[in-house]
């Protein structure tokens, strides 16, 4: 057996991405009780997707993220709230077929609601705090996305094209 194949023997299988479908999309980013790397696509005025990882939590079938609130994400999601979602990893990669959401910033009492339900597990704990002591207050942009019925199909078999960013 080759050194490559031995390496893809390890790897575990997500269980709602077996079948890579909208509808598992769906599913998949809208588990409850999990925090999840979803790859946001926010759109410039010309229309060009640009592709950020966040990690989002659902509650009540809404996702949630938070984001540093001087990034050129919070830039273009003020001006154009429709975005897509697909699931993804830290470093921007889509793993599925994008779904279409529409966003909204939060502020006061349901910002800190959206802030409590973000410090899922270890992890979620870890970057609460980090987001406290660096990014206090009005500093942090938290957001919820509520996904349309439709979904994001763009020929491609559901896997969009965009430009990576670190906002």
């Amino acid at each position: 057996m080759s050194r490559g194949l031995q390496a893809d023997n390890h790897k575990k299988e997500r269980p709602f991405m077996k079948q890579k479908t909208t509808h598992t999309t769906r599913e998949y980013l809208t588990t409850p009780g999990k925090g999840h790397m979803t790859l946001l696509t926010s759109f410039r005025r010309n229309g060009t997707g640009v592709g950020t990882p966040v990690g989002t939590v659902v509650s009540n079938g809404k996702l949630y993220f938070m984001t540093a609130a001087d990034t050129w994400k919070v830039k273009r999601l003020a001006h154009n709230p429709r975005v897509t979602l697909a699931p993804g990893n830290r470093k921007g990669d889509a793993l599925g077929p994008a779904i279409e959401g529409t966003v909204r910033r939060l502020s006061a009492e349901e910002a800190k609601r959206a802030r409590d339900l973000l410090r899922v597990g270890i992890v979620g704990r870890f970057f609460g705090i980090i987001f406290d002591r660096k990014y206090p207050g009005e500093k942090t942009a938290v957001y919820e996305i509520v996904l349309d019925g439709r979904d994001a199909d763009t020929g491609n078999g559901g896997f969009e094209k965009t430009q990576v960013a670190r906002s």
